[in-house]
């Protein structure tokens, strides 16, 4: 087997007897790229996709172009068999990006004379699953937020019969040239859902909030300063339209019932660490916010409210004199916007939160040195710097960036 990843090292780690090839749907769009990877290579599975685009990461980038380039060299390659993993609702109905981006990779690939063969999961669950531990750090919340009543339908189906589906398409005709939906035995809605996983969760009692339609696309559109969340302003459109799909055609297809929700989830018993990052995944952002605007405020208050003279003479006492008090005074606040500001649009968060901690702890010295009485104020300006700076390290260890 060939796992084709932008990051072989971690694939390596964890599994090393699996062949790796690197790869960047971010850029990998022509198909002599593509033709180069497919030497020996008798099946393809496509199963790229993201819910939200950041930045090089977009949805014509990753769902389209890339795809329609490899399925274009798997067609020159004489490849056996094709498998696009798209998505439930990439239909003639698709109206959002996510669905239409996954529509036009779709029909690239039915237009090729390839054994192919196109499987539409609903919302996936399982271990690792990204969309879920986001609907679990929802339910996590005291007051769980409704899009308007919260009965919209979904189906979500479990990782282990989407791959089911995957392993019969590879090893028999009976998938071939087909589209077939990859749902759950039935429809639930985000009601049911939540309260189910709250359940899981151990929590008592499951107390919701209903939110407008028009209040919760606002809500999601605020959620974008949170980072790495999958709700969006359309992902919001796509949860009031629902996703539901014909269970028959994948009972039919691979003769196995898909298996039951509420049951499946509830077999597992959550590890502590699920309960964890299901109530911490948007206190680890809140707290980035919160940081950032620290950093922000204590700037421009520096430069622009607490009276100057009261800062030159502080500046004096740790041997910064007149001549430079003025540069070191305005860069200093400046400085601390820039990281504050940088810090609130969640970018490059690893480099900043390193360079906050080197500057509190700078900071710290210096204060130590010529103004040592601060360290007893009642307000503890700078007794405060060490919770700052554990609570700086916490956003260092859990962000990648």
């Amino acid at each position: 087997m060939t796992a084709c990843v932008r990051n072989p090292d971690w694939v390596k780690r964890y599994y090393p007897d699996v062949h790796t090839i690197t790869a960047d749907f971010t850029r990998d769009h022509d198909t002599e790229t593509w033709l180069s990877r497919l030497h020996s290579i008798d099946a393809v599975v496509n199963c790229i996709g993201i819910i939200k685009e950041h930045s090089k990461q977009t949805f014509e980038y990753l769902h389209t172009k890339a795809p329609c380039a490899l399925f274009k060299a798997c067609d020159i390659a004489k490849v056996r068999k094709v498998i696009q993993i798209s998505a439930l609702g990439a239909d003639d109905t698709a109206s959002s990006e996510y669905h239409l981006s996954k529509k036009a990779a779709d029909e690239c690939l039915s237009q090729r004379a390839l054994d192919w063969t196109i499987l539409m999961p609903s919302i996936v669950y399982g271990h690792g699953a990204k969309s879920m531990a986001f609907f679990k750090a929802l339910a996590a919340l005291p007051l769980t937020p409704l899009v308007d009543t919260g009965n919209q339908p979904i189906q979500p189906v479990h990782i282990d019969d989407l791959c089911h589906a995957v392993i019969k398409a590879l090893h028999t005709n009976q998938l071939s040239h087909k589209r077939i939906d990859v749902v759950g035995p039935a429809p639930v809605t985000m009601r049911a859902l939540y309260t189910t996983l709250k359940t899981w969760l151990g929590m008592k009692h499951a107390i919701f909030i209903s939110l407008p339609y028009g209040a919760s696309l606002f809500a999601a559109r605020v959620a974008g300063f949170m980072g790495n969340t999958p709700l969006t302003y359309e992902t919001v459109q796509m949860l009031k339209k629902g996703n539901t799909g014909n269970v028959a055609s994948y009972i039919e297809a691979t003769g196995i019932t898909p298996r039951p929700f509420e049951q499946t989830i509830m077999k597992t018993p959550p590890l502590p660490g699920d309960i964890h990052y299901a109530k911490h995944f948007f206190l680890i952002p809140l707290l980035r916010i919160t940081l950032a605007v620290l950093w922000i405020v204590t700037g421009y208050i520096s430069a622009f409210v607490y009276p100057i003279e009261l800062s030159f003479s502080m500046l004096a006492k740790v041997g910064i004199g007149q001549t430079l008090a003025p540069l070191a005074l305005y860069s200093a606040a400046a400085l601390d916007v820039i990281l504050g500001f940088t810090l609130l649009i969640n970018y490059r968060v690893r480099l900043v939160a390193l360079v906050q901690i080197i500057l509190m702890v700078s900071y710290s010295i210096l204060i130590t040195i010529g103004l040592p009485d601060l360290w007893i104020h009642p307000f503890g300006p700078v007794t405060k710097n060490i919770p700052l700076i554990v609570a700086t390290l916490l956003i260092l260890s859990v962000t990648r960036k």
